[in-house]
């Protein structure tokens, strides 16, 4: 396929290639000499710091309130797209981003106030160009800062997405990536109708 010169168009996640989401939340517990107790298991991801220990979902002390519905949601944020699609709606103002499950998140980078959304079908996104990397300012269902960034490869074969998060007590960065190669429009739009 011909390298690409932006973000936009139809991607298909790289598994070999991508970050272990679990393992670089659990590498950086150990960083934090352990604390918290909660060995491995836990709900499907086992997310350090979000109440999620080896007991399925008690909480232990101090553990900040979160509740299943904020450990389901940081879940579902940590799991990547099996295939995304990204297209521009407005130009250098808004872009579209599509998943396999049929998620669509709109990046504005124009400072508007954004609309609180009820469903999970559908986000506005507060996001800004920093060269031609697309970077959101978001927070985690914990409240903790949390920032994605959709970059092109130097070669422009490949999309990486980087999701940097603040985690636990101590506030300690976590860094995951995700590596798309390029697909076919039919392709994407395949894995966009697969459930």
């Amino acid at each position: 396929m011909k390298p690409r010169t932006s973000i936009l168009g139809a991607w298909k996640l790289n598994l070999d290639e991508s970050d272990d989401a679990r393992k670089k939340l659990q590498d950086a517990r150990g960083a934090d000499n352990g604390r918290g107790g909660g060995g491995r298991g836990g709900v499907r991801m086992g997310i350090p710091g979000m109440g999620g220990g080896p007991y399925g979902g008690g909480r232990r002390g101090g553990g900040g309130g979160e509740s299943d519905a904020d450990r389901q949601k940081m879940q579902e944020t940590l799991t990547p797209a099996r295939a995304l699609t990204v297209a521009e709606a407005k130009k250098d103002v808004e872009i579209d981003m599509f998943d396999d499950q049929e998620h669509k998140s709109a990046f504005y980078t124009d400072g508007r106030k954004l609309q609180k959304t009820k469903d999970n079908t559908s986000q506005e996104i507060t996001a800004h160009w920093d060269g031609n990397r697309l970077v959101t300012d978001e927070k985690t269902p914990s409240g903790k800062k949390m920032s994605r960034t959709y970059e092109l490869s130097y070669d422009g074969t490949q999309l990486y997405e980087t999701l940097r998060l603040i985690r636990g007590r101590s506030d300690s960065q976590v860094s995951i990536r995700y590596v798309y190669d390029q697909a076919g429009e039919p392709a994407a739009r395949a894995a966009q109708t697969r459930q």
